[in-house]
């Protein structure tokens, strides 16, 4: 099938006796001809390209001169300055953009936690934000943390002009009360207090005041006039305290990352290892059928060297402290002290601000 080219092209015919007879013979072969302007020297008109073979016949009948000009090219990128400006515009739009947080990610652990979190990000960054007015990781970390003490640690993480915030669950921890006997509640470590969470008794001490090992928090008897009431502390006294820790860890590490989602459908009595959560069925079909989501994990083998201090030792061993404390605790801050790497490890010294429980029962004779 022949490709009807409909491009314009402006024909400049010198005038002399011919040039009617030109017209006269376009005109008869139904050359269609738009744009007709005429000066003193020359006849101007403009028609498709399909038709140029009919005009150069006349040309070559009539012996009239012609000048040609093409309209539009067949450059991809024609030297005008409105390619220019696109081309400008192609360029340095991706990199204004590039300097944007465009998306913050939360990711909870539930719709109510993901929910509440967003709306406490949102109250003090939100999207789009320049990454350099966002506050760094260690800041978010803070932040989150302090309103949210169930968690024991926050992964954040930036990937082009999206941030992922994917708060961690501290580890639970049973704990027994004694009930038997009544207690005062005095400082198991120094430090500045915070705030309290008790249930009974009375306090000695206020928030922002500095207490030292030994000290009584919260007594079990309560003063009434002259008399005092024998009802015993409970609770928590949170304070803040430095912590100094030695670190020794091998620079070669194993880990593993997560490289896919999918859900499988696999008979009742096949296990599946990396199973995430499934979906209940009725009784009759669970018995053969088994619907579960399921990740599939890469090992990853990596030689730590000062590039991964930020991205890989400070969060793990953020993660070795919090597993040695006392449930409810959080890591307020971390500063690393030293570290070195010879002999095939990597050894150092961290200096963490916690903020923790620091009462103790103390039976009352």
């Amino acid at each position: 099938m022949h490709n009807i080219d409909y491009r314009r092209v402006r024909v400049s015919v010198q005038k002399n006796q011919k040039t009617n007879d030109l017209l006269q013979f376009l005109h008869s072969h139904h050359v269609p001809i738009y744009q007709v302007r005429t000066t003193k020297e020359a006849l101007q008109f403009e028609l498709a390209r399909q038709h140029i073979a009919i005009l150069r016949k006349a040309r070559s009948k009539y012996r009239v001169k012609i000048k040609l000009h093409y309209l539009t090219t067949d450059e991809l990128l024609p030297k005008k300055l409105i390619t220019f400006i696109c081309l400008f515009c192609l360029w340095i739009i991706p990199i204004f953009c590039n300097y944007w947080i465009w998306e913050i990610d939360i990711q909870g652990n539930t719709p109510e936690q993901t929910v509440a979190i967003e709306r406490l990000v949102q109250n003090e960054f939100a999207a789009p934000i320049l990454k350099k007015r966002l506050p760094t990781d260690q800041e978010v970390r803070e932040f989150i943390m302090q309103n949210f003490r169930e968690y024991s640690w926050v992964h954040v993480a930036k990937v082009g002009s999206k941030m992922t915030i994917r708060p961690q669950l501290a580890p639970k921890n049973e704990v027994k009360e004694n009930k038997d006997g009544y207690y005062h509640l005095l400082a198991n470590n120094s430090g500045v207090i915070t705030h309290f969470d008790i249930k009974s008794g009375e306090r000695k001490v206020t928030p922002n005041t500095t207490v030292y090992k030994g000290d009584t928090l919260v007594s079990g008897l309560m003063t009434v006039g002259e008399r005092q009431l024998l009802i015993g502390a409970v609770g928590d006294v949170y304070a803040d305290y430095w912590l100094e820790s030695d670190f020794t860890i091998p620079q070669e590490v194993q880990y593993e990352v997560v490289t896919e989602e999918a859900w499988q459908i696999t008979f009742a009595d096949e296990g599946l290892p990396t199973e995430i959560k499934s979906i209940s069925l009725p009784k009759w079909l669970a018995r053969y059928v088994r619907i579960a989501k399921v990740e599939t994990r890469e090992k990853i083998v990596e030689t730590l060297t000062e590039e991964h201090i930020e991205s890989r030792i400070m969060p793990l061993l953020h993660e070795k402290m919090v597993q040695s404390l006392p449930t409810k605790s959080i890591i307020k801050k971390e500063n690393l002290l030293h570290i070195r790497f010879e002999d095939g490890k990597v050894k150092g010294k961290v200096l963490y601000l916690i903020n923790e429980n620091i009462a103790k029962p103390y039976p009352i004779n």
